[in-house]
């Protein structure tokens, strides 16, 4: 964090913190590891930096100014989904959102039913599972949608109903997103992604984060290729 110091008689007695600095913590959110949810702290810097990364992630998913945008995710994860906000915004994509839960999937459905939506990112097994106990045909709530991102097993419970989605997965602190079969590209410049011999997939912080995550078991096993990581579903 940066201390900015204010100036006159009360800079002698306690500093105050700016909360615009680019040090300055923006929220604490939660990662997750092979030992469950940590702390996951984020900066104003850390938040501008992803936003840009967001905004390229979304454009390669064909989002333009006027797109509809539904996020699905809790509140936990929104240091990995908030950069994608901030980059909606920008581009002039509007954004709507909903719990990952199977309680809130009224909202996920009344928004696939009364707006054209470009984009659902974020869908999971609770979406699916919660859709069909309240009466819904997953297959047709999502049908509408050009773009659906959906986590483990939700993909796969897509595809068997003949939809493409394309696969998210929360690795540690990072949200990577990937068309099927693909690898998942992340920030190199922000982060670096390795797997030890026996395939665990282990995250490091780069130096100007507010995080410190050095080599991170994130419980998930694959592959990384370049700046692209292959997460193993199966695992």
């Amino acid at each position: 964090m940066t201390d900015v110091l204010i100036s006159g008689p009360a800079a002698s007695t306690r500093p105050v913190i700016d909360p615009d600095a680019p040090g300055a913590l923006w929220a604490v959110g939660a990662a997750g590891s092979a030992d469950g949810l940590i702390d996951y702290p984020v900066s104003n810097r850390d938040m501008t930096a992803d936003t840009r990364w967001a905004s390229g992630r979304l454009t390669a998913m064909g989002i333009t100014k006027g797109a509809l945008l539904d996020f699905v995710h809790n509140y936990r994860e929104c240091g990995q989904f908030w950069p994608y906000y901030m980059a909606a915004a920008a581009m002039g994509a509007p954004v709507m959102n909903g719990m990952a839960t199977q309680w809130d999937v009224g909202r996920t459905e009344m928004y696939a039913r009364r707006f054209d939506l470009r984009l659902i990112m974020g869908i999971s097994g609770a979406t699916i599972e919660g859709l069909k106990a309240f009466g819904h045909d997953p297959g047709k709530v999502f049908a509408r949608a050009p773009v659906l991102i959906a986590r483990e097993p939700a993909a796969s419970m897509l595809e068997a109903g003949g939809l493409k989605p394309w696969r998210l997965t929360l690795l540690g602190p990072l949200l990577l997103t990937a068309a099927a079969g693909e690898g998942a590209p992340y920030d190199r410049s922000e982060w670096t992604v390795t797997a030890d011999a026996g395939g665990r997939l282990l995250v490091s912080s780069g130096q100007e984060r507010a995080a410190r995550f050095d080599r991170l078991d994130t419980g998930l096993r694959g592959r990384v290729e370049g700046d692209r990581v292959f997460v193993d579903v199966a695992a």
